[in-house]
């Protein structure tokens, strides 16, 4: 199975990332997804995407880093020599949030839109790389951005949802995927499982988010890894009445060709 958004250079998977790696593959992880969350961090994952065959990585900066920047023509710059790599998979993540006071959204928004006009470039050159969307309390503020830039919904991922069954909605509405953590499994957000279940089967895709977010039965693990996304799939495949490799063969076709990730080969 494919754990479509971890975070493998942040401290807790950086430093002993050969042994994450192989755990995750005797868990039958075969591909991850490390995230960029700043230009020099989507470098690092680059490095690790080089030494890695199973690991691919995005290039953006996650709203939360927004503050840091204040020449969008140069972070244009520096993410678009990143998007040249041929492991890179996806722009992001990128997006809003506003769970937190800092950063303002007055650095947020302006971040946030030269990503999306970094897509509709890429897009135009004949190469449309998909997004990948951090959006926590700001739906209706990320929708917005997203339809007045003309970003195709299908090209984008809303990753580590944690909202209402009404915004499921709304995301749906505009055909973007949907992806799932540890926290559909967390005894405390049943809304979370409940909106999952409104994501069709070929919009639906599953992640760890690690080093956050460890699923149940594990929440006592401090650093969450890839080979717990597992469980986030067990977890999903349950609530659908569908046995674990269906579940999985449907969750990895879609980052297949949502990624346009290479299929693993015996």
């Amino acid at each position: 199975m494919i754990d479509t958004h971890c975070h493998l250079t942040y401290d807790g998977l950086h430093e002993r990332v050969d042994s994450v790696i192989e755990a995750a593959q005797r868990n039958g992880v075969d591909r991850m997804i490390t995230v960029g969350t700043t230009p020099n961090d989507a470098a690092k994952a680059a490095a690790l995407a080089e030494r890695f065959d199973n690991v691919f990585f995005t290039a953006g900066l996650h709203p939360g880093y927004s503050g840091n920047v204040t020449d969008h023509a140069a972070l244009k710059d520096g993410l678009r020599q990143l998007l040249a790599h041929p492991r890179v998979v996806a722009v992001g993540e990128m997006g809003l949030d506003q769970h937190y006071p800092d950063p303002p959204m007055s650095s947020q928004r302006p971040a946030f839109a030269a990503q999306l006009e970094l897509m509709n470039e890429h897009a135009e050159q004949g190469n449309p790389f998909p997004g990948v969307i951090h959006n926590r309390k700001a739906t209706d503020e990320t929708l917005a951005m997203i339809h007045d830039h003309g970003v195709p919904g299908e090209r984008l991922v809303f990753h580590c949802f944690t909202g209402s069954v009404e915004e499921v909605e709304q995301i749906l509405a505009i055909g973007a995927m949907v992806s799932f953590t540890g926290i559909t499994t967390f005894k405390g957000a049943a809304s979370v499982a409940e909106a999952s279940d409104r994501v069709p089967l070929d919009r639906l895709m599953i992640e760890t988010d690690s080093p956050y977010l460890t699923p149940a039965p594990y929440r006592k693990v401090k650093t969450n890894e890839p080979k717990f996304v597992r469980h986030v799939a067990e977890f999903l495949a349950e609530r659908r009445g569908l046995s674990l490799r269906e579940f999985v063969a449907a969750v990895d076709a879609n980052a297949e060709r949502f990624f346009r990730l290479p299929e693993v080969t015996a």
